[in-house]
């Protein structure tokens, strides 16, 4: 399952969990088409690549991997807002 985090640089945070989605949910909630691998470790650097303010980085645990995602985290070229909309669908629609 992998982890969501938003990172904002303005407010110095090095990334806020936002949620933890099953595979099957991930693709509902977000379109990870254009995700970017930063590598095993959490980014320490200025990550924001199109200038975006704040970062959504999903995070695949080793044990999760498969041939599409490899483990470590990735930079979505997303608009955030759009994430944030597609996470509070799925909570919505949850039982």
């Amino acid at each position: 399952m992998p982890n969501f985090y938003f990172w904002e640089p303005e407010t110095q945070s090095h990334g806020i969990l936002h949620a933890v989605l099953p595979w099957e949910d991930c693709g509902r909630a977000v379109d990870c088409v254009s995700a970017i691998r930063l590598g095993e470790e959490f980014p320490a650097e200025r990550i924001n690549g199109n200038g975006q303010v704040t970062v959504a980085i999903p995070y695949v645990r080793p044990e999760e991997a498969n041939e599409k995602w490899l483990p470590g985290f990735y930079r979505l070229e997303a608009d955030v807002t759009e994430i944030h909309e597609g996470l509070r669908t799925l909570k919505g629609s949850q039982p």
